[in-house]
């Protein structure tokens, strides 16, 4: 169960990583704006992915503790 959480926070994370190298390429080209726009849009994708990825682990450290 923690498990799919902690993918889809990776996921997203790794979503967020093409996003900044997509506007890296607009960069190159002198797309100012585009790359600003994508840059923006990635720091929400991975803040959301590092959200999922604390409470998989948070989720799996408070289960572990309970059983002990």
């Amino acid at each position: 169960m923690f498990s799919i959480r902690e993918l889809a926070g990776w996921g997203l994370i790794a979503i967020a990583l093409m996003f900044v190298w997509s506007a890296f390429d607009f960069l190159e080209s002198q797309k100012v704006v585009e790359a600003s726009v994508t840059v923006f849009a990635a720091s929400f994708v991975f803040r959301g992915g590092i959200h999922l990825v604390k409470m998989a682990t948070a989720a799996r450290v408070v289960v572990e503790a309970n059983q002990k």
